[in-house]
Formats: structure tokens, sequence, C-alpha cells
């Protein structure tokens, strides 16, 4: 987890935002005391751990600072002044005393009264100078709670400070709320954000779709403290490849409109849609794709030489692609659902490998390929598309159960399958 967030000796790392600042410290703390000397301090309040069995800690008052000597493998705690068990804010000048003594510093710079969102004082977040790091840590399951003060400390503040009209918590309240960049008081250091409690393909789905949204979302990491799972973000492109003949369907099978009047391909581009994704693209070859990639908000990508097979595609769509991976979905899958996207990309996310689905034991698509592979992707030649990558490199199996929406729409026959399958778009 240090490994993930690039933790080196001398790093000063400052914490803010809501919803687990001080679980993740002591989280890390517990981490780097392995590596060196630790000490944890706070520029706002916490309150007093208790010593027990299953935690070391060595608590120093201003008076030891002179003749301070850390001790590996435990974790030590400065505490200015305790008040009603809570540990008061360390001055700057006593933060660089102490810097000299130790290789990692860990310092709890804002409180939120153990609320998910809060409105924010002037001199807050209240970041140590010599910091090199600080780690926002933003708690999403708020959203569609009310808007009140159980759920948002400093609740008038923060009504002053991100006023919208509605009386739940929207998205559109996080994404305001994180782009006001107030984690970071000016602080121009290395700005990581922290999505904690991030522990269902739900709450991963909000995170999605809030993280697509954010305009500082070069270091935004994701996961659960309580289950010690810690991601990095890994953005991604859906490439839609519709530019194939059909010929074993004996005419255009993408336009072919179902019971409910709409084509193969508008459906399959209004489920992706239900995800917002930063960028979205179609590889097609003519104005009924175009136009459906400008109803459903995907940039369009011409295919001029659709007989060179579906590879062609795969390029086309790879070189205008860039993201940090690459989603190749086939412009037939209108029973393809939001949840089962997620699902590819959230493995994704754990493994930065190729993740293919498995139905009852056979591959299928969509595949999910890394920018890694960006070099084998373009080199593609006929109509194998990245198949010939999964012969010779290794990948994730991502197993579903329901092979009704991987369902293959390849012949006439296989309408006869559809119309049984049709009440369930």
């Amino acid at each position: 987890m240090t490994e993930l967030f690039n933790i080196k000796k001398g790093d000063i790392i400052s914490i803010t935002g809501a919803g687990g600042k001080t679980s993740l410290m002591f989280h890390l703390a517990n981490t780097l005391k392995k590596n060196g000397t630790v000490l944890i301090a706070t520029t706002t309040k916490i309150f007093k751990p208790e010593i027990t069995e299953n935690n070391s800690f060595i608590f120093i008052y201003p008076e030891e600072i002179s003749t301070l000597s850390p001790q590996d493998n435990f974790i030590h705690i400065f505490c200015p002044e305790v008040v009603n068990n809570k540990i008061m804010s360390a001055d700057f000048e006593d933060l660089n005393v102490l810097r000299k003594y130790f290789d990692y510093i860990l310092i709890e710079a804002d409180g939120s009264a153990n609320k998910p969102l809060k409105g924010w004082r002037d001199n807050e977040p209240n970041i140590f100078p010599n910091t090199t790091k600080t780690i926002a840590v933003v708690d999403i399951t708020a959203l569609q709670k009310e808007k009140n003060e159980t759920n948002i400390h400093r609740f008038e503040l923060f009504q002053k400070q991100y006023f919208n009209f509605n009386k739940t918590i929207e998205k559109n309240d996080y994404i305001g709320y994180i782009n006001s960049n107030i984690f970071f008081n000016k602080f121009s250091g290395e700005q990581i954000f922290f999505f904690n409690k991030i522990e269902s393909l739900e709450i991963f789905e909000d995170f999605f779709n809030i993280a697509n949204k954010i305009s500082n979302s070069q270091n935004i990491y994701f996961g659960s403290i309580f289950k010690n799972n810690f991601y990095r973000f890994k953005n991604i492109t859906p490439i839609v490849l519709a530019s194939g003949f059909s010929k074993r369907f004996s005419e255009d099978k993408l336009s072919y409109k179902l019971k409910n009047n709409k084509t193969i391909l508008e459906i399959t581009l209004e489920n992706i849609s239900k995800i917002d994704f930063k960028e979205k693209l179609l590889v097609g070859k003519n104005n009924f794709h175009l136009k459906l990639s400008e109803k459903f908000g995907f940039k369009f990508i011409e295919n001029k030489n659709p007989e060179l097979g579906q590879s062609n595609s795969v390029v086309l769509g790879t070189l205008k692609a860039t993201l940090a991976g690459y989603l190749f979905i086939p412009g037939d899958m209108p029973f393809l659902t939001k949840e089962s996207i997620l699902k590819i990309i959230l493995e994704f996310q754990k493994s930065n490998q190729i993740i293919v689905p498995f139905i009852n034991g056979e591959k299928s698509a969509p595949i999910l390929f890394p920018k890694v592979y960006f070099k084998d992707l373009i080199a593609l030649k006929g109509d194998t598309g990245g198949r010939e990558i999964l012969k010779r490199e290794n990948f994730i199996k991502c197993n579903f159960k329901n092979s009704t929406e991987f369902f293959d729409i390849d012949t006439q026959n296989d309408l006869k399958i559809l119309e049984t399958l049709e009440e369930q778009i």
C-alpha cells in the first residue's frame, strides 16, 4: 500500500478530507514502521489512542523533543497538549524540529466530526509547509442521503459554499465539492485523492462516475481501509466496433430493429452510455453509425477500409484512445448490462492485465487491454482482432453466469433465439 502511494523515507504526508483520515493515517503508520521511524501528529485535533496488545505507541511531549531517540517498529505520537482525551494541534516550529528525527511523518490536517462532507473554514486544511504529499480522503457513501447536520459537518457553511437546490446529496454535489480543490489549500506538492469505503460494485459505479468528472485526475486511488484494499484508478476508453460486413447475417445486423423499434447498435450504445465514461469511441463506416455516435456522445472514427477486417477497426480505435485501457465492445451486444461492463473494469483496476469475460468456460467479448499493449494492438492485421494477442499473453478470467448478455448475433437463425430474449432488454 505504501508502494502504491510511492511513499519514501523523508516524506511528510498531510491527510485531509473525511471518511477515514485517522484510520488511513494509522494504517500507513503500521506499514511504514517496519521500514523506519514513524511520527504521527495533527494540526487540528484527534483522539488520543489507547495502548493495547495489538498496537505499540510512544507518546512524545514537548519537553522530550530535545532528548528524542526514536525506535523502530513503534508509532510515535506527538502530544503538544491533551484536552478531554484529544491531542491538540502541533505548531509548525515543533514539527520542523521533529522532522529531523523521523523517516516518515504523518499529519492529520483537518477535522470533519466523523461526517463525509463539511463546510470549510478559511484556515482549513492546516497543511504543514514542509509536507511532501497531501492525501485527500473522500467518502461517497453519503450519496442519496439527506442534506442536513447529520451528514454534513458545518451544514450551513457547506450550503453557502456548495449550494445546490436538491435536498439530497447527489453526484454533482460531490463533483463540485472535489473540484473546488479545497482539500489542498494552495499546497503545491504531490496531491492524491483516496476514495475510501468502495466495497461493492454499486459503490464502485458511483466512484467511477465521479472520478471521471474530477479535473485533478492524475493521482486517484480507491479501495477500503477496512478491507485493506488499495488500488490506483486507471481510466478506460470503450471502443465500439461497428464496421463489419455482417456477411453471415446477409444484411447489416447492427441496423436491424428489435421489437422495441430500436436497432441493435442503438441499444448497445444506450447501455454503454449508462456509465459516465471520460471518452468513448465508435469505429464505423457509414452515416447510420455517425448519427448514432452523435446521439450518444461517442467520438466517431470512420473506417475507410473495412475490408481489411476487424483488426483494422481495433487499430483505428487504439490510435484515437487516450486513457489507460481499451475496452473493445462489438456493436452487436444489446443485452450487455452496465453492471457487467463495470465488473470487467473493476477487475482491470485490481490487476492492470488483460481482462477476458468467460461464460461457461468459453471466452467472450468485450475484452479490456491495458495501454501497455498499444504497440501490439496497432500491429494487428486481418480479421482476428485482439484474439491473436490472447494466444501469447497472460490474461485474467472474469467469470459470468448469464450467457444472455453475451449472446452473439451472427446469422439470421440467431434472430429466432434473439426474439425469445428481447423481453429482457
